[in-house]
């Protein structure tokens, strides 16, 4: 069938010869540029996004080892333990006791949650000093909270940013995550850089904690 144009009138044969010349030209100049696109390597695994904590982690030293939170009595209250050990470092820290025992549970119980980790509650004070911004004494950026976030009490509420316990604990979990062993200096700088994706933050925290180690010997 011819096409028919305004009036009705027919197009002669060489316009639309030379159309068609055209439009094949430019679909197989379309082809050509879709099809010569290097596609990405499909494989198993999603490639990783790029953040402080695929990039080469700066070399230092962990933390000096601060005195141990008391052991977890599993079948027993901790409150009293973690409480005596927990008035008795405010006063060389200068951390409120309440704050101290969420950090010092969060060591308790990774111990047994991830034996390989040995996360110091020094660590977690050394976040919290020097990210205390915004709700809460330890904050967890929204992208960890989401993933890790954890009820500290077993009361059936949803776990809060704003509880020194949940954060403390959600915390301590993303850090131990990984599985690196934060009390070597390699593993606690890759925990802790992934964590923070901020190098500048991670020296400020290492000195803080290594600040609270200190006092609290």
């Amino acid at each position: 069938m011819q096409p028919v144009g305004i009036g009705s009138r027919r197009i002669p044969n060489r316009l639309l010869l030379g159309a068609g010349v055209v439009v094949t030209g430019l679909v197989l100049l379309l082809t050509i540029g879709v099809g010569g696109r290097e596609r990405p390597e499909q494989s198993g695994q999603p490639q990783p996004v790029e953040s402080a904590q695929s990039n080469p982690v700066p070399a230092g030293p962990a933390p000096s080892a601060a005195v141990a939170a008391p052991p977890d009595r599993p079948h027993a209250s901790d409150f009293a333990a973690l409480d005596s050990w927990a008035r008795g470092l405010a006063k060389t820290t200068h951390l409120a006791s309440n704050v101290l025992m969420a950090y010092g549970r969060a060591e308790m119980w990774l111990r047994d949650e991830a034996p390989g980790c040995h996360l110091s509650w020094a660590t977690l004070a050394g976040i919290g000093q020097v990210q205390a911004v915004g709700s809460g004494p330890l904050p967890v950026p929204d992208a960890i909270w989401q993933q890790w976030s954890v009820r500290a009490t077993n009361d059936g509420k949803r776990p809060d940013p704003r509880n020194a316990d949940d954060a403390a604990l959600t915390a301590a979990r993303a850090l131990c995550a990984g599985g690196a062993d934060l009390s070597t200096g390699p593993g606690w700088w890759a925990a802790v850089l992934g964590y923070t994706q901020s190098p500048a933050d991670t020296r400020d925290i290492l000195a803080a904690a290594n600040n609270f180690a200190t006092v609290s010997a």
